[in-house]
């Protein structure tokens, strides 16, 4: 697993209680209880300060799955 992509893992499970083998790209907000509206901020000015990359306010509403993050996230340039 890339370093960036393990540590976006580490992230997702620390702010979501998650195990890290758990974190998958399905995961969403709809089917991951504590992936509340608080979780989702903390999520994105989690991974922003991790890979120093700003997302706008169109990609924070957007992001509703791992999935969906990662591609941002590869957008913005970030290799996963």
């Amino acid at each position: 697993m890339a370093s960036n992509e393990k540590t976006l893992k580490e992230i997702l499970a620390k702010v979501l209680i998650l195990e890290e083998n758990d974190v998958n790209d399905a995961v969403s907000r709809e089917n991951t209880e504590s992936w509340d509206s608080l979780a989702h901020l903390m999520l994105i000015t989690e991974v922003e300060s991790a890979f120093g990359v700003t997302f706008s306010d169109e990609d924070i509403i957007e992001i509703k799955t791992v999935g969906d993050l990662k591609s941002k996230l590869r957008k913005l340039g970030v290799k996963l």
